[in-house]
């Protein structure tokens, strides 16, 4: 029996989170860099995505969808997304680490974090690691005092009370 990757609904919200790996993946050389720049632009400026972006990340689908299959879901949604990256998503990264040694643990984390001050581009932002300069392309509209997460170097959403505790629990 063939394993069949769930469709993902919210791609803009899936590729906020998986982008920031992309670049591990252009230097294995199973993404290419201008692939990736699309996937990139495409959430910075609100652009419709019409491509497959299971195939593009093969680990971060395949995940999403056990996690879906477990929580009964027929597609990668919202809640299948934020608790894999938020809450599953170290453990994955732990097992990969045993088979890809290019995987930055600390970078690929995806940490909470309160913005502390807001730059062109940029915010400072504190996570429980220290605190950072972050990329916000993919985040509008973010204040000081904002609970955020942060992969790699970037901001990727805001977060809701729920999550940012369960991510502190961990």
């Amino acid at each position: 029996m063939v394993f069949q990757i769930l469709p993902v609904k919210n791609k803009e919200l899936f590729l906020r989170y998986a982008v920031p790996c992309g670049e591990v993946l252009v230097k294995r050389g199973d993404l290419r860099k201008e692939l990736l720049k699309k996937l990139h632009d495409s959430v910075m400026y609100g652009q419709n995505i019409d491509l497959p972006v299971e195939r593009f990340f093969p680990v971060a689908s395949k995940m999403c969808t056990i996690l879906a299959k477990k929580m009964g879901k027929k597609a990668i949604d919202d809640e299948v997304i934020r608790k894999y990256f938020l809450i599953e998503h170290e453990k994955a990264l732990l097992w990969r680490k045993q088979i890809k040694s290019d995987i930055n643990i600390k970078d690929c984390r995806v940490y909470p974090g309160r913005v502390i001050k807001i730059y062109s581009g940029k915010a400072l932002v504190k996570t429980p690691m220290g605190e950072d300069i972050l990329r916000t392309d993919f985040v509008k509209n973010i204040q000081p005092r904002d609970w955020v997460t942060k992969h790699y170097d970037y901001v990727i959403e805001k977060i809701k009370t729920s999550y940012l505790n369960r991510m502190l629990r961990r």
